[in-house]
């Protein structure tokens, strides 16, 4: 009886075993199978959410980002590149050009201007069966379970800023209507050039007289460019930045501001402030006789050209090319000699001028991104010479600007 009873018994174990790892293989294709699809899912969005940041970047700073929307263009292409290097489980995603990188307005808010253009650009990525390139199941076969799949999808903005943290001290006028264009080139009439002079009223004495057809002056505004600095017409501008002289407005000439905070005016064209400028603030202007304006420029942008030395512009292009910005181990996001620079009410200021104001604070209309491309001495005073172009920015909301206008961009993930 009790031999009968241990041999019934033989065996045993082998059951528990058998359901056993029954259990475990169920536990990890639960775990291990399902945890690989949770990885590869994060992976698939971070190569969606590049490749349209990488899209977006493009299309804002790239000269012919924003108006070639084809395939090949530098936004697509962009994108397309970005995303593919960004390997799912090991693999490069599954991304098709002509369906899944593509410009969209959608959602409407955020992705469509005043003008119905899209702002938007959308990236989509596979790993999945439908696109021949499945990620493994490693213990899910035992249950049936031969491949599973991810997808993900991104959409990133070209964004309006409407301000900087990392504004420079001198600001110049604004563009304005010349009428009175007594220097060569003078035509076409009205036009204005980098050797004009602002003028509504002539000086006599310590008098001021209005003139029969002043120059006029029309800030930008959320649906209009005004008079004043726009995308299409002014990237790529050649300026010469010299300091103003008492009493005159002249094209390029700039007017030393006070920043928010406690930095000096050297140490703020060295360094990034770090308190946001806005397109609507008004600065104090520093009265140029009580410290070395020239001296301070010349130092400070000399140190911005000093960080990125073998920048140069490309005038085919309009962009800064071999910037260390652009290097396999990128000294920073753009060229440290892209800097931005308040523009001001020029009739705003020059009205404060001919009402006895010796130095008018300034009113910020706009904001431009400039490449800087040389310093030093010129008619024995320092000028810096460089290139409008446009620059990243922030989005703040306290102002609008037109987008024809708005030479600051910021790149958003939006969805």
């Amino acid at each position: 009886m009790s031999r009968l009873k241990r041999s019934s018994e033989r065996g045993a174990i082998l059951l528990h075993v058998a359901i056993a790892l029954m259990a475990l293989i169920a536990v990890n294709t639960f775990v291990v199978d399902y945890g690989v699809m949770w990885v590869a899912r994060r992976q698939a969005q971070n190569a969606a959410d590049a490749g349209a940041l990488a899209g977006a970047v493009a299309m804002a700073f790239d000269p012919e980002g924003w108006t070639d929307r084809s395939e090949t263009g530098p936004a697509r292409l962009a994108a397309l590149q970005v995303a593919r290097s960004n390997a799912i489980w090991g693999e490069a995603p599954d991304v098709n050009v002509a369906t899944d990188v593509f410009f969209t307005d959608q959602p409407a808010a955020q992705c469509r201007d005043t003008d119905g253009n899209a702002r938007c650009i959308r990236v989509n990525v596979y790993r999945n069966q439908e696109r021949g390139n499945s990620l493994p199941a490693l213990f899910g076969v035992a249950v049936g379970l031969t491949e599973q799949g991810v997808r993900a999808t991104a959409t990133a903005r070209v964004a309006v800023a409407d301000g900087t943290d990392c504004i420079k001290p001198v600001a110049i006028p604004d563009k304005w209507l010349d009428v009175n264009d007594t220097t060569a080139p003078t035509a076409p009439a009205e036009t204005w050039t980098r050797d004009d002079t602002f003028e509504t009223h002539a000086q006599k004495g310590e008098n001021w007289f209005p003139l029969p057809n002043p120059d006029g002056s029309i800030a930008p505004t959320e649906t209009e460019p005004g008079t004043g600095f726009t995308v299409s017409s002014d990237v790529g501008m050649w300026l010469v930045l010299s300091q103003n002289k008492p009493n005159l407005v002249k094209a390029g000439a700039y007017t030393p501001v006070q920043l928010p905070g406690d930095q000096d005016f050297r140490t703020n064209i060295k360094e990034c402030n770090g308190i946001p400028v806005v397109i609507g603030d008004t600065l104090p202007t520093i009265d140029a006789s009580t410290t070395d304006i020239g001296d301070s420029v010349h130092k400070g942008f000399k140190h911005l050209i000093d960080l990125d030395p073998h920048a140069e512009w490309d005038p085919t292009t309009n962009s800064v090319i071999n910037s260390c910005a652009q290097g396999a181990n990128p000294c920073a996001g753009t060229s440290p000699r892209v800097v931005a620079l308040p523009v001001y009410n020029t009739g705003q200021y020059f009205n404060g001028i001919v009402n006895g104001q010796a130095v008018p604070p300034v009113n910020v209309v706009n904001i431009v991104g400039f490449f800087v491309d040389w310093e030093g001495r010129e008619d024995g005073e320092y000028v810096v010479e460089g290139y409008i172009t446009e620059a990243p920015g922030l989005e703040l909301g306290n102002s609008t600007i037109t987008p024809e206008s708005s030479l600051l961009s910021q790149i958003q993930l939006v969805r």
